[in-house]
């Protein structure tokens, strides 16, 4: 059955983040857990700065699951990139996002999944192929690094207004290919497919062996059900192809946290009853 989560950021970021509670993890776990969530994916940047056992205890103690570690401020504020602009290696990001791999394998369960958002870097238009061949490479040493260790790696198909490469699901679908490790597959964003892809429905069907966590927000980035995006559809296409993971939601804190946290929940359990 499909789990719902919520993301929180970490008291390590220092810029907002999409997510309705940020900061204080004592607090927003409580919150989250008393709203029914059956789980947390947790945005942070440098997860040295963080007390992972402190924070498996927080998540036995309100009975939620860690649905993911997700990398966006990894770019978002320190602006590290696995591929550089000029479709070479970066180390500097390549070692952060290993130390991504060593905090979930140190404290959690087997098979979490770590994201490559924005982390992938950026590439460069100028030289298609060799871009591709950085991207193949650069997340197959980090998924080769992460198979030993049971963390698996989750690549998210972005719009072209903040990537330059890898932006449609289908993209994703043929890196995967590409890759073909074991522990390399998708994370789908229902607001990034709402723009760049052709039929959102077809998407994740294109992507059902490979597909393992989706975010949800509407398409007005607030939570789900407070604009246009049709969540009863896209939970039955999920359904449908048997997706049993956690949607997690990305969203602004809009109109504030608890109305945000709420709403958001109330909406996908009209879709997602309570196990």
């Amino acid at each position: 059955m499909i789990k719902i989560a919520s993301m929180v950021g970490t008291p390590d970021l220092e810029t907002p983040t999409l997510a309705a509670y940020s900061g204080d993890l004592p607090a927003a776990l409580a919150k989250i857990a008393k709203l029914g969530y059956d789980g947390v994916e947790l945005m942070t940047k440098k997860p040295s700065k963080l007390d992972g056992a402190a924070i498996r205890r927080l998540l036995d103690e309100h009975n939620l699951k860690l649905a993911q570690l997700c990398t966006g401020h990894v770019w978002g504020e320190d602006k590290l990139g696995l591929v550089n602009a000029d479709a070479t290696l970066s180390r500097e990001a390549m070692e952060r996002l290993k130390e991504f791999v060593d905090f979930a394998a140190a404290y959690f369960e087997p098979g979490l999944p770590v994201n490559i958002g924005r982390s992938r870097g950026q590439g460069d238009p100028a030289q298609i192929e060799k871009s591709l061949e950085a991207f193949e490479a650069a997340f197959g040493e980090l998924a080769d690094y992460a198979l030993p260790k049971s963390v698996r790696l989750t690549l998210e198909p972005i719009t072209a207004t903040l990537v330059k490469f890898i932006i449609t699901t289908q993209d994703g679908v043929a890196m995967c290919q590409r890759v073909n490790r074991p522990n390399f597959g998708l994370m789908l964003d229902v607001y990034h497919m709402n723009i760049e892809d052709v039929d959102i429905y077809q998407s994740f069907h294109d992507a059902k062996d490979c597909c393992w966590l989706v975010h949800v927000c509407d398409n007005n980035r607030k939570w789900p059900g407070s604009a246009h995006l049709d969540f009863a559809k896209i939970i039955a296409t999920l359904n449908e192809i048997g997706y049993d993971g956690f949607i997690s939601t990305e969203m602004l804190p809009w109109p504030d946290p608890d109305t945000a946290a709420r709403s958001a929940i109330e909406s996908l359990r009209r879709f997602i009853p309570k196990r």
